[in-house]
């Protein structure tokens, strides 16, 4: 090959050339930013609406349902799901994949601009979210002190701006402060007899509280501004705010009010390790270094922790950084350790290290020329991209030991270094190039679709491309260069003890194939009948394997969902959780971070509160490192449940960290479709106790939730029209009593806070309180039971909608057994159960994903085998002996389901991605026996069955070379060991069971099949004649 002549023939200059790419790709190692997975926008948009005291009914009919019809109009959009909750409206819009989200949510922003104008005043502006993996925050911290909690809130608020300076930080926020708030709570009593209604007094608050601009104004040869100045400048000036007169005498707002500057009403608690606190949040820029950020902001935060006040102090609660590094390290040794393997088995089978040496060189060549490529392609260092080169560590040596193998016999056979490397690169040049391509072909499919299949592993695949172009490249050039200079026939003696034993016990392997192959053509129907019959005993084990969308996944991190009867307040749910914190901290020694919130923050407050009501209460474990643990996470969530079932009136529900919310949410969901929700909940009741019997379903829970009670005020439109009222002003004043309304805002040292009108909690404690409110009219003030009745019914805590349809979901976790068998059963429950005529069921969770996502792996998988017989076809210029070949495929399944079996590793996306690479591997070794076949039997004239256990003689070690160093290198992820490991050893275990097994009968199988067919050509080449 021209290339590889070139090389042999200038090898200084070849030499210095790949020297600039191994310092490229050094320079690329330290440029390259570090990072848990590749980035990437999921097409999903986020639209939060803030309604603080309204209930889910109020806000689904006034907010959620209003938005859903002009956001359903959007371009691109999917599916639109929303949850409406008390305080908060959540519209999640679901795009197709390569949507330009950017321009999703101008679109967006437009649509909520045309609905915002007829909120509800109380209304909250809705706040967008595009879903973008990078900005999930990368550090989380907690500030705990012994001061005054609006004293703890400014030093948050201080640390936050300070952080939001440093480099990479896209924004810093925090969670848990106590709101300070200006609260006027008016007295019935002394308003009683003024005529003024609280409407009045925000409409005077609000004109009083105003900065004006005039214009311009020229004093000779000086222009100024002009303004007027009425804003408020203190507490001073809100009280002194003249709000009417009584016999010509100014009635001041201190006289019918007391007007105080304190924290809002409590309506969430946060802690940490049982200490009150406040939590803090950084966000990273979506093109900033993970690793950077995290690590600049934490030296950041220990410069201030210097700083603060006796009693203060900051704890990191959460560090992206160093899961990250965590991983990358594991998966860095990962490739070192797999590297090793490789090297170590080619020197069992060459003996010596000279010989090792020209062939080991492909790996640290191979891994700089792709880290440059990843550089160019614009690729991060993260678990995805560096599981790839892991991957590829030990298949970067096959096209090496090929060549290497090929010259090395032409040296044996008497030809001159030069000749010999040239001729023997020759020789193997086109299979090499042809088996590379078919690898590399394997993942082209990967191009055409989206979603998780397109998320995890176009990365990965690119890597492995940029590891076997560059290992191609290598082969013909390096590796002939190098065996043109110092392969020197009369040095090569194998090495002794180990070396020579395994010479001696890879001699009787030859001679003991020989005549096996020789066996195996003269009985080729048994050969392929009992190849057959295994195959087929294989795919029995596929319902006892399983399936689930991704494998279990240790990341030292439980979270805990927890409530207690709907309606509970703030105060006694405090209780609950306070004895469940208890029981973890007593039970779980291996818990590092204990962080709790209780209840949910008002309006936007309530998306990172986790929480949907005083009622519930969300616990964040962070465990320590998993090697100084015995239990994982999932025996800590099975020894937790009974321990923490017994808590009165309070139910518990688990779920695993960040990679289970990430692959769908829960694993199993059920939806019921219909509108009614008092059917709903006769349905959602039946089939909660029909699930309950599911084996492995665990921690069930309905969004429906048990119904929150409500006390209802029906108001008589015609006797309140008597009055000269409507049901808003009505409402109005209700509301201004007791939730309160912000009228205005009042500015004080660069901080702008609300002014709440409400009335004093003392005429506002009880029912009993309410009916007796009275409203202010033209004709005096009016008792509310004149035109309203009061009645107690029981409301959604919760309500979903799917496409504008209402629906209830059950969700639930898994144990014990696989995904796939579970939602089997789950589907026999829903198929058997009887639902009214307006009413669906459907399974959906991380099910659904992981169907969709077997379907598109499964259609990239039969594509691929397409792409491989095509190229197959160009090299050999011929159907027969690419068909013959592509029996490798189902051999290696054999291998495949029986490793899969042995090991309890499930079907899942990793496991069908190592398939998906054999498709591509075991072919190899068919391509290179074959067509050294008939090279042998066109070019020697050499005879049918003496050609066939020729080239398997010939072609025996570097098969098993390249079939036992890619199954080595991979020994070490296969093993799950170290973070994040566990996501890949599927993959690993899938390649390894399918290529050891596909090799061995690769060895037997092909070579018959082959005689078989060419038999048949002669024989109806001879009828012919």
């Amino acid at each position: 090959m021209k290339i590889t002549d070139v090389s042999i023939n200038r090898p200084l200059a070849v030499s210095m050339l790949f020297l600039a790419f191994i310092i490229f790709g050094f320079i690329s190692l330290t440029k390259l930013p570090v990072d848990l997975f590749p980035n990437m926008s999921f097409p999903m948009i986020m639209v939060m609406t803030g309604y603080p005291g309204a209930g889910p009914e109020e806000i689904e009919t006034e907010i959620t349902e209003a938005l859903e019809r002009l956001l359903g109009t959007v371009n691109n959009l999917d599916k639109i799901t929303s949850t409406t909750s008390e305080n908060t409206s959540m519209i999640m819009l679901n795009f197709e994949w390569g949507t330009d989200l950017d321009a999703a949510a101008n679109d967006v922003r437009d649509k909520l601009g045309i609905a915002m104008p007829f909120f509800p005043d109380a209304a909250e502006n809705p706040l967008i979210f595009k879903f973008d993996i990078s900005q999930q925050p990368v550090i989380m911290y907690n500030i705990l002190g012994e001061i005054d909690q609006l004293e703890l809130n400014k030093i948050a608020d201080e640390i936050s701006d300070k952080l939001q300076r440093v480099g990479g930080v896209a924004s810093s926020f925090n969670m848990g402060e106590e709101i300070k708030e200006v609260q006027i709570k008016l007295d019935p009593l002394k308003l009683k007899g003024t005529g003024i209604t609280p409407e009045q007094i925000m409409g005077i608050l609000r004109m009083q509280n105003v900065n004006y601009p005039l214009g311009n104004v020229e004093d000779g040869q000086r222009v100024y501004i002009l303004r007027t100045v009425g804003q408020y400048r203190d507490i001073d000036d809100i009280e002194k705010t003249v709000i009417g007169y009584k016999n010509g005498i100014p009635i001041l707002l201190s006289h019918i009010a007391d007007i105080s500057s304190q924290s809002a009403e409590q309506t969430s608690i946060s802690r940490t390790n049982g200490v009150q606190s406040i939590w803090g949040f950084v966000q990273k820029r979506a093109d900033a270094n993970t690793v950077a950020v995290s690590n600049n902001v934490i030296k950041k935060l220990d410069r201030i922790g210097k700083e603060l006040p006796p009693g203060v102090k900051i704890d990191i609660i959460f560090n992206q950084a160093d899961f990250i590094t965590k991983s990358v390290r594991s998966t860095l040794n990962t490739l070192i350790i797999g590297a090793f393997l490789a090297i170590f088995i080619l020197f069992l089978f060459f003996g010596n290290f000279r010989s090792t040496l020209y062939v080991a060189v492909t790996i640290p060549i191979t891994i700089f020329f792709a880290l440059f490529l990843m550089y160019i392609a614009g690729m991060s260092l993260n678990t995805i991209s560096l599981g790839g080169l892991t991957v590829a560590i030990g298949m970067v040596l096959d096209s090496a030991i090929v060549v290497f193998e090929a010259i090395f016999r032409q040296r044996k056979q008497g030809k001159e270094a030069r000749a010999a490397a040239s001729a023997g690169t020759q020789e193997v040049g086109m299979a090499i190039s042809a088996s590379t391509l078919t690898t590399v072909a394997v993942f082209l499919p990967l191009l055409l679709v989206s979603g998780f299949v397109s998320f995890f592993f176009r990365e990965l695949a690119l890597t492995v491309t940029f590891a076997l172009i560059s290992s191609l490249i290598v082969a013909l050039t390096i590796v002939p260069m190098l065996s043109s200079r110092f392969l020197k026939i009369k040095r090569y003696e194998r090495g002794k003890g180990l070396a020579q034993r395994f010479s001696g016990f890879y001699t009787k392997i030859e001679q003991r194939y020989t005549g096996i192959i020789g066996w195996a053509l003269q009985h080729r129907k048994t050969v392929i009948l009992s190849t057959l019959g295994v195959f087929i005993v294989s795919l029995f084990l596929v319902p006892f394997i399983g399936t689930e969308m991704s494998p279990e996944t240790d990341e030292g991190e439980i979270i805990i969902k927890a409530e207690m009867p709907v309606g509970t307040n703030l105060e006694t749910t405090d209780k609950a959780i306070t004895q469940l914190e208890e029981i973890i901290l007593r039970e779980v020694p291996e818990v590092d971070i204990l962080a709790t919130s209780i209840g949910s923050g008002k309006g936007i407050m309530a998306l990172f509160m986790g929480t949907s009501g005083p009622h519930s209460a969300q616990i964040h474990m962070e465990l320590v490192d998993r090697e100084n643990r015995k239990r994982s996470d999932k025996d800590i969530m099975r020894d937790l449940r009974p321990k923490v079932s017994n808590i009165p009136g309070l139910k518990v529900y688990f779920s695993g960290g960040g990679m289970e919310e990430f692959f769908g949410g829960k694993p199993i969901v059920v939806k019921i479709i219909g509108y009614d929700i008092d059917k709903a909940r006769l349905l959602t009741e039946e089939l909660l106790r029909k699930l309950n019997g599911v084996e492995g379903l665990v921690d069930l829970k309905s969004s429906l939730g048990e119904g929150k009670p409500e006390y209802r005020l029906i108001i008589d439109r015609q006797k309140a029209a008597q009055f000269g009222l409507t049901p808003l002003q009505i409402g109005t004043v209700l509301r201004s009593r007791i939730e309160g309304i912000v009228t205005t805002q009042f500015r004080e040292e660069g901080n702008e806070y609300d002014i709440r009108i409400m009335t004093d909690k003392k005429y506002r404690n009880n029912l009993h309180k309410i009916r007796a409110m009275t409203i202010t009219t033209p004709d005096g003030d009016v008792p509310l039971r004149n035109f309203v009745k009061d009645t107690i019914a029981v409301g959604p805590v919760v309500i979903e909608h799917e496409d504008n349809l209402r629906i209830v979901s059950i969700s639930g976790n898994i144990e014990g057994r696989d995904q796939g068998s579970i939602a089997r059963d789950v589907q026999k429950i829903l198929d058997e159960t009887r639902v009214p005529v307006d009413f669906e069921l459907e399974l959906s969770g991380g099910f659904e994903e992981m169907q969709r996502s077997f379907n598109d792996l499964r259609f990239v998988i039969l594509l691929a085998l397409v792409l491989v017989y095509m190229i197959m076809v160009g090299q050999f210029e011929s159907f027969k002996e690419p068909f013959i070949i592509m029996f490798t495929v189902p051999l290696a399944l054999i291998g495949v389901l029986w490793m899969l079996f042995f090991t309890g590793t499930t079907i899942n996306m990793q496991s069908l991605i190592g398939v998906l690479l054999l498709g591509g591997i075991v072919v190899n070794n068919a391509i290179v026996y074959i067509d050294y076949t008939n090279q042998l039997r066109r070019k020697q004239r050499i005879p049918l069955f003496e050609a066939v256990i020729e080239a398997g003689r010939v072609r025996l070690r570097p098969i098993l070379m390249t079939a036992m160093t890619t199954s080595f290198g991979l020994i070490p992820m296969a093993l799950g060991l170290g973070s994040g490991n566990e996501l890949r050893a599927p993959m690993a275990r899938a390649v390894i069971g399918g290529l050891l097994v596909s090799t061995f009968l690769t060895l037997v199988f092909i070579p018959t099949l082959y005689i078989v067919f060419e038999q048949r050509r002669e024989k109806k080449s001879t009828a012919q004649k």
